[in-house]
């Protein structure tokens, strides 16, 4: 299981500041996420794995800390 840590409205949609999820990638987690959570559908967020931002798809092991990151702007 990966920890999913939420940010911001995503925090607000899913009522979670964390929790863990199964999900061999992050694909599957990014399905898992919206199947649970059908607001987030509405909301571009950014995924980041063990504090880095990623693109595309990666393998996750047990206990990885992944943020899910909306839109922000900086100031």
């Amino acid at each position: 299981m990966v920890i999913v840590l939420y940010f911001g409205i995503t925090q607000e949609i899913t009522g979670k500041v964390t929790e863990k999820i199964e999900a061999g990638n992050t694909a599957n987690l990014h399905t898992k996420i919206l199947e649970r959570y059908p607001g987030m559908r509405s909301v571009s967020f950014r995924i980041a794995l063990n504090g880095k931002l990623i693109t595309g798809e990666r393998d996750l092991e047990s206990e990885d800390k992944i943020a899910i990151l909306p839109p922000f702007a900086g100031g």
